[in-house]
């Protein structure tokens, strides 16, 4: 009875193993620890490749760029500059950072005042949204509110029953 448990806990591991080197994680992991045992040092994945190359089809704030940062507005039209460099008009523009330097970034929409906010590495998350309310949008006029919008009382029946 005492093999039981044994058992079970190897057929988990091998169920566990073989599960693993049939997705790509398992081949991945199985790569970097093949390379590493030939002593090669560059274990570079292929999500690192994807990302590398996604900087080059990404506008580039600087020459030294290696990161992509998605900057998103909650208003159309709305211009970004990142570091004192214009880098385009849209709702959501994806440009490409350095990842170890502090950065400047303005959102200016159409009819709205601007935002601007600095930020520092690490860059955890890649994404950056800027969030306009109705006061800081000129030309959207809330209406006034009228004598015909007064909610009327119902009137009380005097009549006794």
């Amino acid at each position: 009875m005492k093999r039981q448990p044994v058992f079970l806990l190897l057929a988990f591991l091998a169920a566990t193993w073989l599960v693993g080197c049939d997705t790509k994680l398992g081949r991945g992991l199985e790569k970097t620890f093949d390379s590493t045992k030939e002593g090669l040092t560059d274990t570079k994945t292929n999500i690192e490749d994807q990302l590398s190359k996604s900087c080059q089809d990404t506008l580039k704030v600087s020459d030294d760029a290696d990161e992509v940062l998605r900057l998103v507005s909650s208003e159309d039209n709305t211009l970004f500059i990142v570091d004192g460099k214009e880098m385009g008009r849209a709702k959501q523009l994806k440009v490409c950072i350095n990842s170890k330097a502090k950065h400047t970034i303005v959102a200016k929409p159409d009819g709205c005042d601007e935002k601007t906010d600095k930020m520092k590495p690490p860059y955890d998350f890649p994404i950056y949204e800027f969030r306009f309310m109705l006061a800081e949008c000129k030309g959207t006029p809330t209406p006034a509110p009228t004598s015909s919008t007064k909610s009327k009382k119902p009137k009380r029946s005097t009549q006794s029953n």
